[in-house]
């Protein structure tokens, strides 16, 4: 699967965007926060950035639907959530069809966090 966004394409984006977010967020698990890029879902492109700030970037293409997120994130035990701003938790339905972004549970899987889309039995992986 392609790249959608550049490294550094995204970070341009986040340079302002995250700044703003960053103020309200707890610092993240160091371990985890990276930049990640969604496997083995077709037709779907997805990248991930979990700074150590405990902000996030979410942004995801699948066909004409184009979802983009900010926020925080957390890990809770073996689930990282990842909580767009102006919401109090993460929506554990999330799908690639939904319009605007709800926000993911993801289930940490050693590297890799592990995307059980909406319960649907379809699962993608963020990796580094």
């Amino acid at each position: 699967m392609p790249r959608i966004v550049s490294t550094a394409a995204l970070g341009l984006l986040s340079l302002a965007a995250g700044l703003a977010t960053a103020e309200a967020c707890s610092p993240g698990d160091p371990k985890l926060a990276g930049h990640y890029y969604l496997n083995g879902v077709m037709e779907v492109g997805s990248e991930l950035l979990l700074r150590p700030n405990g902000s996030f970037e979410f942004m995801l293409a699948y066909g004409a639907n184009d979802q983009y997120g900010k926020g925080c994130w957390i890990k809770r035990g073996s689930t990282v959530e990842v909580i767009p701003a102006g919401r109090s938790a993460a929506s554990r339905r999330h799908t690639p069809d939904d319009r605007g972004f709800g926000g993911l549970v993801l289930t940490v899987s050693g590297r890799s966090l592990v995307w059980d889309i909406g319960g649907s039995g379809y699962k993608g992986r963020y990796e580094r």
